[in-house]
């Protein structure tokens, strides 16, 4: 019964550091005058891997891998229709960019988590 609620508790903290890094992301990426969508999509995909591994109760390298195809999927519903920005060359043309980065981040969180799990035991 612990470890139930350790995960639920793990769930409601990813799912809130989930809108924070990315409202956070979003405005610091605006604000220096970056692409956002690459920008949010990626911090964000790292920041659930991570809190995700550091809050489970245990199991923590499946419950990273699990936070990653959960937030593959759920990158790939939220990204929609992603364009290049209106100041760039390709403008207004469809890319991938944005859920490639996502992908690519929460990949490259996975294994920093790995990692992590090593070093502790």
């Amino acid at each position: 019964m612990k470890t139930f609620l350790g995960f639920i508790v793990s769930i409601i903290i990813v799912l809130t550091l989930f809108v924070i890094a990315a409202f956070a992301s979003g405005t610091l990426a605006g604000y220096i005058g970056l692409w956002k969508k690459p920008i949010i999509g990626a911090f964000s995909a790292f920041v659930v891997v991570l809190v995700g591994y550091k809050t489970a109760p245990n199991y923590k390298n499946h419950a990273a891998v699990l936070w990653l195809l959960a937030g593959a999927v759920a990158a790939y519903f939220l990204s929609g229709d992603s364009y290049y920005p209106e100041d760039h060359e390709h403008a207004y043309q469809l890319t991938y960019i944005p859920l490639i980065a996502t992908y690519v981040s929460g990949i490259i969180a996975v294994i920093f988590c790995f990692w992590l799990g090593k070093k502790r035991k």
